[in-house]
C-alpha cells in the first residue's frame, strides 16, 4: 500500500465514528477551474456501490486547452463564503492577500468554533499562509484526498448550470450568479 493511500485510511479510520454535529463545525474549503466551451476533461461519473465504469459512457470532449478562469469557495453546514474568481497562478502571496485575509478570516470569526479545511497546495502549505492562520483552528487532510470533501459536488452543480458563456465576463458574472443563488440546500446535501 501506497504512503498516501495508508495516510488516508489512517485518516478516516480516526474520524470514521465522528456525528453530524462534528463534521458541521467545518469549513470545507476548494478550487476549481471553468473553461469557455470546454469541461477541461474533467468528468464526473456516479456510480452505485459496486458497480464498475464502463468506458463507453464515457466521452473525452475536448483536448485544447481553452480559456478560463479559477474559483475559489469555502462552504460550511449553515453559510459559506464569497465566490472569488481569479486567473493566473494562486501564489502563497495572492492566496493571502486575495483569499485568506478578506474572505477566511471574517468567515471564521463569525463561527468561531469552526475548523478551517484545507490541502496540502503549495500555497497552503507555505509559511506566510500558514502565519496568516494561526489564530484559525485547521484540519490536517492527506494529500491526493480530494474524495472525501463536500464542496466537490459545489464544483460540478455549478458547472452543470453555468450555461456556455462566450466570453470570460460572462463567465465569471454567471459563476457569482449561480454561487450567490445557490441554496443552502443543495450544500448541507
Amino acid at each position: 500500500m501506497s504512503t498516501h493511500r495508508r495516510l488516508r485510511l489512517e485518516w478516516c479510520r480516526a474520524r470514521g465514528n465522528w456525528t453530524a454535529a462534528e463534521w458541521n463545525k467545518f469549513v470545507f474549503r476548494d478550487e476549481s477551474r471553468f473553461n469557455l466551451g470546454s469541461d477541461d476533461n474533467r468528468v464526473c461519473v456516479w456510480t452505485a456501490r459496486g458497480e464498475r465504469l464502463n468506458p463507453t459512457f464515457a466521452v473525452q470532449r475536448h483536448i485544447a486547452p481553452t480559456a478560463g478562469v479559477m474559483a475559489w469557495g469555502a462552504i460550511a453546514y449553515n453559510t459559506r463564503s464569497s465566490l472569488v474568481l481569479f486567473r493566473g497562478t494562486m501564489t502563497a502571496q495572492r492566496y493571502v492577500h486575495e483569499i485568506l485575509q478578506p474572505h477566511v478570516l471574517p468567515l471564521m470569526q463569525r463561527l468561531p468554533e469552526a475548523i478551517f479545511q484545507q490541502d496540502n497546495a503549495r500555497a497552503h502549505t507555505a509559511r506566510v499562509s500558514q502565519d496568516c492562520l494561526r489564530t484559525i483552528t485547521t484540519l490536517p487532510w492527506p494529500a491526493r484526498f480530494p474524495d472525501l470533501s463536500p464542496i466537490k459536488h459545489i464544483w460540478d452543480h455549478l458547472g452543470r448550470r453555468v450555461g456556455h458563456p462566450t466570453s470570460l465576463n460572462e463567465l465569471e458574472a454567471r459563476l457569482q450568479q449561480l454561487w450567490n443563488e445557490m441554496s443552502q440546500d443543495i450544500i448541507q446535501n
